[in-house]
């Protein structure tokens, strides 16, 4: 979270998730944020069709042992990678971003 202050970075765009793209993430894995993330996906024009698999993975406070944060990796039908929406403890969405060949609609 660090990283995205020094790098100027805004939250994703949120728009309103398509119908029944909440629930089609909770079969995937169920989780608090899955209404956000649904949201993100929307923001991006990601359909949630194109989603192949979502996992979470968590950061914790060392000292407190308190989640902070979360991470939620999604493969995407028809690409290599993972597009990957940022989230914090309370699921407030701070980034979305491709790895390992992913693209977001739009980006170069």
């Amino acid at each position: 979270m660090l990283i995205a202050a020094c790098a100027n970075l805004s939250p994703p765009p949120q728009a309103a998730p398509e119908p029944g793209a909440v629930s089609a993430l909770d079969q995937l894995s169920s989780n608090a944020c899955n209404e956000v993330v649904a949201s993100s996906l929307a923001g991006a024009r990601i359909p949630v069709s194109d989603v192949r698999y979502l996992t979470y993975g968590l950061y914790r406070d060392i000292n407190r042992g308190e989640i902070v944060g979360y991470d939620a990796w999604m493969g995407m039908n028809n690409q290599p990678g993972a597009v990957v929406v940022q989230l914090d403890a309370v699921c407030t969405p701070k980034q979305i971003y491709a790895r390992g060949g992913a693209q977001l609609p739009g980006a170069q």
